[in-house]
């Protein structure tokens, strides 16, 4: 695990030479985009930090927040009295921002110790196509098709959002489709090419993902996007509406294929966890899995990936619940386009992408 990089970052204002300066969120945001952070941390009673390269910085010169700044903050960022009411009422809630720089932001505000706070994660305006992400050439030929779960997985913050946002864009580049999306919140508002999109935020265009599954069976989708899937509610409907005849697309937050589908079928009850393998061995296309590390080459992170196919081979590794097989059935699928994690790196480090000690982190 890489240590924790506490450098500071010197607010370029006049304010912050000071120990008492304040900082409003436009400035944070200003520092933010220049820094090229990622994400964006502050709350009542706590310092200000960003994410840069996938490590935390403290902001220079600017001490723990005070209630009054931070509430002015965060609800400046709140542009409805509903979304006010439904903070103090669940106590947290997610949903998007655009700052007047035409930056968009995914925030997250939650109580900590009965003190609010915020995460902010800045999203790119350009959205990076599957080559430029590296996405193996095989997940296009799963785009085209009229049915079925495509599974992007991942730890937070391992950019899964940025691959489900480049393979639609892929399907909105190339295929006349009608693309329905689920998200909390909405990340990156696309515009209309050969495709066309609905984009529903949970909270605003709908109460629940589970309403906003049952209603898309009847609004005539090609495919479907929905921005994670945590629970078994959730998991359930999007397996009957791929029963339906509907490609979806989906993302989870595992580390790998095999834990995924670990995570799946434990989500039922015992007595339902064989009809379970049964449904995901049958709806099931692929499992796409990934993670970000640094790069050598130029400043920045790549992606890792893993790519599972569902197989005749691994159909039935799955529906017999013999999870340990799933690797070596990988390992064995890459002349269908299948690659482990540790394989992928090599590659990168191979080509001088990433440092060759990287690859031992993935080896099994």
């Amino acid at each position: 695990m890489e240590e924790t990089n506490q450098e500071q970052v010197q607010v370029q204002t006049e304010e912050a030479v000071t120990s008492t300066a304040k900082i409003t969120l436009d400035q944070l945001i200003n520092l933010a985009i220049e820094k090229e952070a990622s994400d964006i941390h502050f709350g009542e009673g706590s310092r200000v930090a960003l994410r840069v390269g996938g490590q935390i910085v403290f902001i220079e010169n600017i001490p723990a927040l005070l209630k009054e700044d931070a509430d002015q903050m965060i609800y400046s960022m709140l542009t409805t009295d509903e979304e006010r009411k439904r903070l103090e009422r669940v106590r947290e809630i997610d949903f998007s921002y655009t700052h007047s720089t035409g930056v968009n932001f995914r925030v997250n505000l939650f109580y900590q110790k009965g003190k609010l706070s915020a995460v902010m994660r800045m999203i790119s305006k350009h959205v990076p196509t599957m080559e430029e992400l590296g996405i193996p050439e095989e997940m296009k030929k799963f785009l085209s098709m009229r049915e079925g779960l495509i599974l992007v997985t991942g730890a937070a913050g391992s950019g899964k959002s940025t691959s489900v946002q480049a393979m639609l864009g892929h399907v909105n580049d190339n295929l006349v489709s009608h693309i329905l999306t689920i998200e909390n919140p909405i990340e990156h508002v696309f515009e209309d090419n050969k495709s066309f999109f609905s984009q529903r935020e949970l909270g605003k265009d709908t109460l629940t993902i589970a309403n906003a599954l049952h209603s898309a069976i009847r609004e005539d989708p090609n495919v479907i996007m929905v921005s994670d899937v945590n629970d078994l509610e959730t998991l359930d409907n999007v397996l009957t509406v791929v029963e339906t005849g509907h490609l979806v697309i989906a993302s989870m937050s595992t580390k790998d294929a095999k834990q995924t589908i670990e995570r799946m079928v434990s989500m039922y009850p015992e007595n339902q966890q064989k009809q379970a393998l049964d449904r995901i061995s049958n709806n099931l296309i692929c499992v796409l899995a990934q993670d970000l590390v640094n790069r050598i080459d130029q400043s920045g992170r790549t992606a890792v990936y893993e790519l599972m196919i569902t197989d005749p081979g691994i159909a039935s590794i799955i529906k017999r619940g013999n999870f340990g097989q799933l690797r070596t059935a990988i390992q064995s699928g890459v002349k269908d386009g299948m690659i482990t994690m540790d394989t992928y790196a090599y590659q990168l480090a191979e080509q001088g992408i990433i440092a060759q000690d990287i690859v031992t982190r993935f080896a099994e």
